[in-house]
């Protein structure tokens, strides 16, 4: 009996080096499509690709299409805007004409997206919280999220599943280290006036998420893969102060973070609560549904 194989596209980015390692344990075998593809992994399940054409066998099961370039580096500058959107749509589009044109229909396709989705509160209240049904906006993190999920959703003969992510917490790589870091220095934990939502999931929780959708195939099309608790900024910064043993006392001012990032300071200072409907009505349990189990875990 075959072992399933899973292609990775963003193979070698924070994600899915995880999730190689991850379902390499759960005994599937694994192809990692990645322009950093001259990565040599020694594990007899495990192929490296830089190009679709590479693929060695048709059999693919399962695709998890995580490729695109990390929306915090840079300035969002016209240009750089334009560069998000291609890593994403681009990518996207060519893995489905690949597999289309060669008669691949894998049993479920992963594809990312973000809770950027759901864009902003402009009266910055935050009284509710969007599930997989709640509208889009006409702001650009909103917009470059509906490209590449409209990229994938074109194609209807292929089993396709959208995860909207949160921010992905881990004790290594990923963004956490960088939240972390002036709370760390006992410099400074609010920002702004902290009332903002934190969405976010703990690493372990998107692996299981993942393999989860892979096995499960629920009939939804869309699922929210965000921890299913509420957090605000400050509560955030009181909760890792704490596991840290810290005790930050300046907040930094909202007009700073504009300052120094422009539009995309939206990414700190503002956003929208948003709860795992979909992946809750399917059956998923998470096992770090709080922030404080989740910080407890990636801090001790």
């Amino acid at each position: 009996m075959h072992k399933e194989r899973v292609l990775i596209t963003g193979a070698s980015g924070f994600i899915g080096t995880r999730l190689i390692q991850y379902l390499l344990s759960k005994d599937y075998a694994v192809v990692g499509l990645s322009r950093q593809a001259n990565l040599v992994s020694r594990h007899p399940d495990m192929q490296w690709i830089a190009q679709l054409d590479e693929l060695k066998s048709d059999q693919i099961d399962y695709v998890v299409n995580l490729a695109g370039e990390s929306i915090g580096k840079g300035r969002w500058t016209a240009a750089r805007k334009q560069q998000l959107i291609r890593s994403r749509v681009e990518t996207t589009e060519n893995l489905y004409r690949y597999l289309e044109r060669r008669r691949i229909t894998p049993k479920c396709i992963i594809s990312g997206s973000a809770v950027g989705y759901y864009g902003i509160d402009a009266a910055e209240q935050w009284q509710n919280a969007c599930t997989e049904d709640s509208p889009p906006q006409h702001i650009f993190q909103s917009e470059l999220c509906q490209q590449w999920e409209k990229a994938a959703l074109q194609f209807p003969n292929q089993n396709t599943k959208i995860i909207r992510l949160g921010i992905v917490l881990s004790a290594k790589g990923g963004i956490l280290p960088q939240m972390l870091q002036p709370i760390r220095m006992n410099l400074a934990g609010r920002i702004g006036h902290g009332r903002q939502p934190v969405v976010w999931v703990h690493i372990r929780d998107v692996l299981r998420a993942i393999e989860f959708l892979m096995d499960k195939q629920p009939e939804a099309r869309i699922f929210n893969l965000t921890a299913p608790e509420r957090i605000s900024q400050a509560i955030f910064s009181e909760l890792a102060a704490c596991q840290l043993h810290k005790h930050p006392v300046l907040c930094l001012p909202a007009w700073v973070m504009k300052i120094m990032l422009g539009e995309q300071s939206q990414l700190v200072l503002n956003g929208q609560y948003v709860k795992p409907q979909a992946l809750s009505e399917a059956g998923f349990i998470f096992n770090f549904p709080t922030l404080k189990e989740a910080l407890a875990d990636l801090l001790s």
